[in-house]
């Protein structure tokens, strides 16, 4: 889901994003089999917003100082993404229709949600935040241009800022005024606001390490400042506290702040561990862990709809006692997630070394199951 490409200017691999990936991966699949009651549901509404902030000091340390043409990284990057989910949406409702024909259970997609999914709008669910990773790649190399014809940290987050609340105030208005025709109305709502302030969040990923540790939790203070703030004025307003989920899409202030916030701290935390422990030179099965897991995002992510997918619609009603659990229900979506991505990793790249088959087609399997 995210480039990986990050490394340490001594050729090792910087974990420190593994472990920023893995909280993020790890709170997403806990959103999806959690209940919104829960506490912990709550607190870990941050993820989308760090793996988005993550994705874009990935693709400035990969991209450094290097003249990165549009058209090159939509090339690497879109095939990606793009081949990667609607190879496993084909697999996830073919498998399907063979999985209720063995129940003797009906069909349960329609083709409107199967092609919504494919658009990667509505349908199953969970894909939405695809298409916020597309969008974001289609304007990377714009934001990292606008980065360094500001010539400055400070600058350019001055910049943001300032798209930011021009984002709110137009995202405000289009609330109030109903735009007259619907293909505009989508195309505003579902892309166009999307672009600007994931794109903002990308843009602070681009100088966050860069940023000295005051400055960060500086930011990461002012971000608790304006979600407390919101807080208290939608509850004023409504006369009871209300969750900032309800402003996440698109995405509002009252829900961008908190995730500034948490995955600012998680960066500043992550950050000291890793110095103070030297975790570069830890090699444990718990590092080999993070590290896998970090560099297998995108198809954990997938694998984790399908485990969820059958876990909600059919363990349920079959096995209410244990699928109702939250924790049983966690540890089996992520673990079966985990497992099938490592066994595919593993044959595929058994495919390639073994097979000529594989060798004339080692980019394309890559692409498609490796990334």
């Amino acid at each position: 889901m995210i480039n990986q490409v990050e490394k340490k200017l001594n050729g090792k691999r910087d974990i420190r994003f593994d472990i920023l990936k893995t909280i993020g991966l790890l709170c997403i699949i806990f959103a999806h089999v959690g209940s919104e009651t829960n506490i912990l549901f709550d607190i870990r509404r941050f993820d989308v917003i760090l793996m988005v902030i993550v994705s874009g000091t990935l693709y400035y340390s990969s991209s450094g100082s290097k003249k990165i043409s549009f058209w090159s990284y939509l090339r690497k990057r879109l095939p990606r993404l793009i081949a990667s989910v609607w190879l496993f949406i084909t697999f996830f409702f073919i498998s399907a229709y063979f999985i209720y024909s063995l129940l003797s259970l009906p069909y349960p997609f329609t083709s409107e949600k199967i092609i919504d999914t494919f658009l990667l709008l509505e349908g199953i669910g969970y894909v939405w935040i695809i298409r916020v990773f597309i969008l974001v790649a289609l304007f990377a190399s714009l934001i990292l241009n606008l980065y360094r014809f500001c010539k400055s940290e400070v600058r350019f987050l001055a910049l943001l800022a300032f798209i930011y609340v021009a984002y709110e105030f137009l995202l405000n208005f289009t609330q109030h005024h109903n735009l007259r025709y619907q293909i505009i109305s989508s195309l505003v709502n579902d892309y166009l606001f999307y672009i600007i302030s994931y794109g903002c969040l990308f843009g602070l990923g681009i100088v966050l390490p860069k940023l000295r540790g005051r400055t960060i939790l500086l930011i990461s203070g002012i971000s608790l400042i304006l979600f407390l703030c919101c807080g208290v004025y939608y509850y004023h307003q409504l006369g009871h506290f209300i969750s900032n989920v309800e402003f996440k899409y698109p995405p509002r202030l009252y829900y961008v702040s908190y995730g500034v916030f948490m995955s600012l701290l998680a960066y500043y935390i992550v950050n000291k561990l890793y110095v103070k422990y030297n975790l570069s030179d830890k090699d444990n099965i718990l590092m080999r862990i993070i590290i896998f897991i970090g560099s297998s995002t995108l198809w954990i992510y997938l694998w984790h709809i399908f485990f969820i997918y059958y876990w909600q619609n059919l363990c349920i009603e079959h096995l209410p006692m244990f699928a109702s659990h939250l924790i049983i229900a966690f540890f089996v979506v992520t673990l079966g997630a985990i497992a099938v991505t490592y066994i595919q990793k593993r044959v595929i790249s058994g495919v390639i070394r073994k097979t000529r088959f594989g060798q004339n087609n080692s980019e394309l399997l890559a692409i498609l199951f490796l990334k």
